[in-house]
C-alpha cells in the first residue's frame, strides 16, 4: 500500500512538472539572465564614470594654471568621448566660459544649449538654463532668458533663477515684475551676500513703483 501511494505521488509530481516544470525554468533563466545584465550594465556605467573622471583631472589641473593652455581641447576631449557623463557637463560649462571671456557670445549658447538638451534631468541642467539666460540678456534675447529662469519654488536654484530673471525683466522695462523677482532672490542670503547691488536694485525699483502709484 505504502508503494503504490508514493508511485501515486511520483505520478502526480511527473503530471505537475509537465505542466508548470518549462514555465519555471524559462523564469529562472529570465531572473539569472536579467541580474546578470543588470550587474553588467552596472558595471560598464562605473567604468564609464570612471573613465570620464580620469580624464576630466586632466582639465581640473589646467584650471589650477594662470595660462589655462590646453582647456578648451581637454574639456572637448572629455565633452566628445564621454557625452552622458555629468563630468561632460561641467567640460561644457568651461566651454562656455572661455567663449564669454572671449565675446563669443554664440558659442557659449552653443555648449550650455548642449547640456540642456543631452541632459534634460541632470541637476546641473538647471545652472545651464541659468548661464544661458545670462548669455541671452547680453545678447538682447531677455524674452527667451526669460523661459529658461522660470524655476519652481521648491528648485534648489529658484533664488538665483530670480535674480536673472530680474535682470531680464529690466532690460524689458518690466518694472513691477522685476520688483518681484529680485524680492524672491532676497529670500535667499546668500544670493544677497555675493550680489550687494541687489539691495539697490530692489529699494530704486520699490521707490519707481511707489512714485508710479502716485
Amino acid at each position: 500500500m505504502s508503494y503504490e501511494t508514493e508511485e501515486q505521488q511520483l505520478d502526480a509530481l511527473k503530471d505537475w512538472w509537465k505542466e508548470n516544470g518549462t514555465p519555471l525554468i524559462i523564469g529562472a533563466v529570465l531572473g539569472l539572465a536579467g541580474f546578470a545584465g543588470w550587474k553588467y550594465w552596472n558595471q560598464q556605467q562605473i567604468a564609464y564614470q570612471e573613465g570620464a573622471s580620469d580624464l576630466y583631472i586632466k582639465v581640473a589641473e589646467i584650471l589650477k594654471t594662470e595660462k589655462k593652455e590646453g582647456l578648451a581641447e581637454s574639456a572637448q576631449a572629455v565633452k566628445s568621448e564621454f557625452p552622458k557623463s555629468s563630468y561632460a557637463i561641467l567640460s561644457a560649462f568651461q566651454l562656455a566660459k572661455l567663449a564669454v571671456d572671449a565675446n563669443e557670445l554664440d558659442k557659449a549658447a552653443a555648449e550650455l544649449s548642449w547640456v540642456i538638451d543631452n541632459h534634460p534631468s541632470n541637476e546641473l541642467t538647471a545652472i545651464a538654463k541659468i548661464r544661458l539666460a545670462r548669455v541671452f540678456i547680453e545678447q538682447e534675447k531677455a524674452s527667451e532668458a526669460i523661459a529658461l529662469v522660470t524655476l519652481e519654488e521648491t528648485s534648489g536654484y529658484y533664488a538665483l533663477a530670480s535674480l536673472v530673471k530680474g535682470d531680464a525683466l529690466m532690460a524689458l522695462e518690466r518694472k513691477s515684475e522685476a520688483l518681484d523677482a529680485y524680492k524672491a532672490a532676497s529670500t535667499d542670503m546668500s544670493i544677497v551676500s555675493r550680489n550687494p547691488s541687489l539691495q539697490i536694485k530692489i529699494d530704486q525699483l520699490s521707490d519707481a513703483t511707489e512714485e508710479d502709484a502716485k
